[in-house]
């Protein structure tokens, strides 16, 4: 039996060293692992940081939509507000134009710009049109009727430009 048991002993002896280096090579295996699993860790905390940011961006984003939203809608109110004025300004012009040159316009119950701008539904009160008028204090010089509304600075830069023309 010694050499059975010096034989066996021999293979247990080899079984034994395949089996350290066999754990040697999972142990590398392991710490591999872990230290991926560190760095994926890392990864998820850094995905989660860049998702709370883009969600801070996001929530900025509308926040500065809505208020270029409203500014650009004031705008677009105030040019609709202006465009209407000048589309008044010239007609006003146009029938001071007539009154120079020596025609008078037939009368007119509302402009079409005033037509359209009712049709339109905007909330905008209309201006009555000025309409041409010989003043009573000098013959011959143009005035205009006052409209309810008080005259904007380019109404009394025409009306001056007007006056300088006639006199």
């Amino acid at each position: 039996m010694d050499r059975f048991q010096l034989g066996l002993e021999i293979a247990l002896s080899v079984l034994l060293l395949v089996t350290i280096f066999y754990s040697l090579y999972l142990g590398r295996a392991l710490a591999v692992i872990r230290r991926d699993r560190g760095q994926l860790d890392a990864l998820i905390m850094s995905l989660e940081s860049s998702s709370a940011q883009a969600q801070s961006g996001i929530d900025h984003l509308r926040q500065t939509t809505e208020m270029v939203g409203r500014a650009l809608g004031k705008t677009v109110e105030s040019g609709k507000v202006l465009k209407h004025e000048l589309t008044a300004l010239c007609e006003r012009s146009e029938a001071a134009a007539q009154v120079l040159e020596g025609r008078t316009p037939a009368p007119r119950e509302s402009s079409p710009a005033a037509m359209a701008y009712a049709d339109e539904g905007d909330t905008m009160p209309l201006r009555t049109p000025l309409r041409p008028r010989m003043d009573e204090g000098r013959l011959g010089s143009v005035g205009v009727t006052k409209s309810p509304v008080g005259k904007s600075a380019a109404e009394r830069e025409l009306l001056r430009a007007l006056r300088q023309k006639q006199g």
